[in-house]
């Protein structure tokens, strides 16, 4: 008795050493590291945009055991291997009874353990036969030496046969159900888990196949109920739906993130957006395939997240007969006018205008290049609003000129264009869009626009960490360009009320046209997106139609409608900390409008930044009733009182040279030696502060010292302007008071009534500590 007790423990320290040697000698066996997975691109709502191929030609993708579900976990136990938990990776009680059952004639039965067949797939073996079954059996056991139960579950269901090349649970997930593995429900989860015993004939791409697992499915059921009862049994009573998805969706945006990220990339794209963007674009070219209109391409960006919701590099990927695999969202093109706003918001930011400022609008010639607007007509002067909304060239690069040096080639290189030439390469002709960018760069700058001038790269991947951003504009100045974009009136106000639940919308664009009709854009803001859309040809055929405003223009429009139903259209609102204010000027002349002035307009400027100044165009003469000349003085009732507006010289040769008839003040009566003048009131005078005073403020509390600004009135004036340094910074009634943030130094306090006095009080601010 002792000595067969001796030799069972002789034969168990054996096993043991056997098993220690094999595990000191044995290396580690990898498990997932050799295999490579798929690339896969989604939408933002986990949608599949296109999933790639492995480098063994294998649709595969990687899941963590933490993202299987738990239904999923319990399914393929249940159905390939109840006592996976509790063997060491084979399993003598299933291996005997499948003996058995064939020394005994009956049916065939498995007797692989899940880490069998692990093992089969990582080392490629013939388990067909009996020298395969047994290196079958001693892998696993080497597997269990070295993994955990969850380490081997998680590799099987990575590596699990799904039909054809499809291998794991991830890609048989996506393809299958078009749903990751996290989000399967317990039908799926078990057609998903009997599939791997038999992948050829229970193939969820066909029809035989689907068939062959829902009978699979059913013999798994009364396992399920038998062991977890009937918890489930009304989910486990849906039906089952299934088959193989391999979308090609988006696929220049799809090229685009697989050449600059791998695995599994979820994106900022929506596929709702995308979808509307693209039936909007083809309907559109096949209404305009009579004007040439074969391709376009379009974007769509949230400005506030700078996600890329949707995105059409060119009409068809696949036709070659228009370069279909250009991505015109990255082609390098002439943007035309589409950049023209930020040209008139440094203008602003610079304090050289403001939305009403006069601009000429005259023929002009620049030694070698002489330069027209689009119509061939010239305006004489307009205001810097209708200049930009009306696309003028000439006061684009008049206001170019006036800019502080490269300015403007500045922005654009802090703004991320790139492949610009030197700044001398360009001259004035940068103001008409002489210079090559892509889509992108454009949808960026106007994004910056949205988001008042802070420029933000777009984002394309979820959860992108926000780098390289930075001011390229000042918050006024961006605003401003805003309200000026905002009334450049809708192409189609006229077909369709511009409105969304009876609520007007303001939409910030601008149109754009290259040298020689090649590209036709447009590009602007409506609520939180910006849409940049373009029409032309990758091979540059010019065409005539292919003008910004009747071509792309409409294209716009319908984006921007479309967008509207889906998402409410919220103007773009003033911050309340925001240095701006409104100021009636003369609509005539955009000066600040004194008591002659017919018709006045509000318009925004910058307190201490803009150049603005009193009106002296418009003046009240006496006029001779039985003449009609110009009387020397008034003289009732021989003479009445009519207002002319008296343009200096320069303006009256650009209204002749833009052919513009105005209406002139007439000649004097012979006999005049004295001519009377009607503003010989009193000029304001300035209470506080008083001329020659210092103030000293302390270093501690300079952000918030402030210099009161307090005036009286003659009888015939009612509104005093305050300037300070040359700049206007607010206006005021008599006796009221206004504050100016204090500026160390000399401060020019200068007063301005609306009939065009002035008086001037000059004092000194200090810094002490």
């Amino acid at each position: 008795m002792k000595k067969s007790k001796v030799k069972v423990w002789r034969v168990i320290i054996g096993i043991f050493l056997f098993f220690a040697l094999i595990y000191i000698v044995t290396p580690k066996p990898k498990l997932l590291e050799k295999y490579t997975y798929s690339s896969a691109v989604y939408d933002s709502r986990g949608k599949l945009l296109k999933i790639g191929l492995s480098l063994d030609d294998k649709y595969r993708l990687y899941v963590p055991f933490g993202e299987i579900p738990e239904n999923l976990k319990h399914a393929l136990t249940l159905y390939e291997d109840r006592w996976f938990y509790y063997h060491a990776g084979v399993n003598p009680l299933s291996i005997f009874r499948a003996a058995a059952a064939m020394v005994n004639g009956g049916r065939t039965q498995g007797a692989s353990t899940i880490t069998m067949q692990l093992a089969r797939i990582i080392y490629h073996i013939d388990s067909r036969t009996i020298m395969g079954k047994i290196e079958q059996m001693l892998r696993a056991v080497q597997i269990e030496m070295f993994y955990s139960k969850d380490e081997i579950l998680e590799a099987y269901f990575n590596l699990a046969p799904y039909g054809g090349n499809i291998e794991g649970i991830g890609a048989a997930s996506i393809i299958y159900f078009d749903t990751r593995t996290q989000n399967l429900n317990i039908q799926q989860s078990m057609a998903l888990a009997v599939v791997p015993q038999n992948p050829g004939k229970r193939n969820l791409a066909f029809e035989l196949g689907r068939e062959e697992v829902k009978i699979a499915i059913e013999r798994l059921k009364e396992m399920w109920f038998e062991k977890f009862g009937d918890s489930e049994r009304d989910n486990l009573s849906l039906p089952l739906y299934a088959e193989k998805r391999l979308p090609f969706r988006v696929p220049h945006f799809v090229r685009y993130m697989q050449n600059n990220y791998h695995g599994e990339v979820f994106t900022t794209l929506d596929l709702g957006y995308q979808n509307m963007l693209e039936d909007i674009v083809e309907r559109y070219l096949q209404n305009n395939k009579s004007k040439g209109a074969y391709n376009a391409s379009a974007m769509i960006v949230n400005y506030k997240t700078m996600g890329v919701l949707a995105y059409i590099g060119s009409r068809d990927f696949f036709d070659e007969e228009i370069q279909g695999q250009v991505d015109g969202t990255r082609a390098y093109r002439s943007p035309g006018s589409t950049l023209k706003p930020f040209i008139y918001a440094l203008g602003v930011e610079q304090g050289i205008i403001h939305p009403m400022s006069m601009l000429r609008d005259v023929p002009r010639n620049y030694g070698f290049y002489t330069p027209e607007n689009f119509d061939k007509s010239f305006f004489g002067i307009m205001s810097a609003t209708n200049a930009l909304i009306h696309s003028r060239n000439i006061p684009a690069i008049e206001l170019l000129g006036r800019l502080e040096e490269d300015s403007f080639y500045n922005l654009l290189k802090a703004g991320g264009v790139k492949k610009l030439k030197p700044s001398n390469h360009y001259g004035l002709a940068l103001a008409l869009g002489g210079f090559e960018l892509t889509m992108q760069d454009i949808a960026k700058m106007y994004a910056m626009l949205g988001n008042l001038g802070e420029s933000k790269k777009l984002k394309f991947v979820q959860g992108q960490e926000e780098t390289g951003s930075q001011r390229l504009l000042s918050r006024e100045a961006a605003f401003i360009t805003l309200n000026m974009l905002s009334k450049n009136q809708p192409i189609d106000r006229s077909v369709t009320p511009f409105s969304v639940k009876r609520k007007e919308y303001d939409v910030y664009w601008k149109t754009g046209t290259s040298y020689g009709y090649r590209d036709s854009w447009t590009a602007g803001i409506a609520g939180d997106f910006v849409v940049v859309v373009w029409v032309g040809n990758f091979d540059n055929t010019p065409n005539n139609h292919f003008l910004g405003r009747q071509m792309a223009g409409p294209l716009f429009f319908q984006i921007v409608r479309a967008l509207a139903k889906i998402k409410t259209i919220e103007d773009i609102k003033p911050p309340y900390d925001l240095n701006i204010a409104k100021v009636d000027v003369c609509r005539s002349t955009g000066d600040l409008a004194n008591e002659y002035c017919k018709k006045t307009v509000q318009t925004y400027f910058i307190p201490g930044v803009s150049s603005i100044k009193m009106s002296d165009i418009t003046r009240v003469i006496p006029i001779d009733v039985k003449t009609g000349k110009r009387a020397c003085r008034h003289r009732p009732p021989h003479t009445r009182l009519e207002a002319y507006d008296f343009w200096p010289s320069n303006i009256l040769k650009s209204f002749e040279l833009a052919g513009v008839s105005i209406k002139r003040p007439p000649a004097f009566m012979e006999d005049c030696d004295t001519i009377d003048t009607f503003n010989k009131g009193k000029p304001p005078v300035i209470h506080y502060p008083t001329s020659g005073s210092v103030y000293i403020v302390r270093s501690h509390n300079l952000e918030n010292e402030k210099i009161a600004l307090k005036g009286s009135l003659d009888s015939d004036s009612n509104k005093i302007y305050w300037y300070v340094n040359g700049k206007l910074i607010g206006e005021s009634k008599a006796e009221e008071t206004i504050e100016v943030k204090a500026a160390i130094g000399e401060m020019e306090i200068v007063a301005t009534d609306n009939m065009g006095r002035s008086a001037k009080s000059d004092i000194v601010i200090k810094l002490i500590d």
